[in-house]
């Protein structure tokens, strides 16, 4: 089965866009494919949405555990002015 997936993830789909003449003009005169330009502007683009919610977890989590660290220091906190 996961031979499967792979073929698929790896499987190309073509499809259209529309520019600006002058748009399509300067990318011609910068790169020699404009397919491979934009294959790799929306990978750097996925990659930095990847990172971005990765970091908002991250701070997510960190929250969590800082909240459940105050708990636990004011519990101790409470229990060393009862046993004292």
């Amino acid at each position: 089965m996961s031979r499967n997936v792979s073929s698929i993830e790896n499987k190309i789909v073509k499809i259209s866009i529309s520019l600006p003449n002058e748009l399509v003009q300067y990318i011609d005169e910068q790169v020699d494919n404009r397919s491979q330009l934009i294959e790799s502007l929306l990978s750097a683009w996925k990659r930095k949405q990847h990172q971005q919610a990765m970091f908002a977890a991250c701070l997510i989590l960190d929250e969590q555990t800082s909240a459940e660290d105050r708990e636990w220091e004011q519990a101790a906190i409470t229990d060393w002015e009862v046993s004292g």
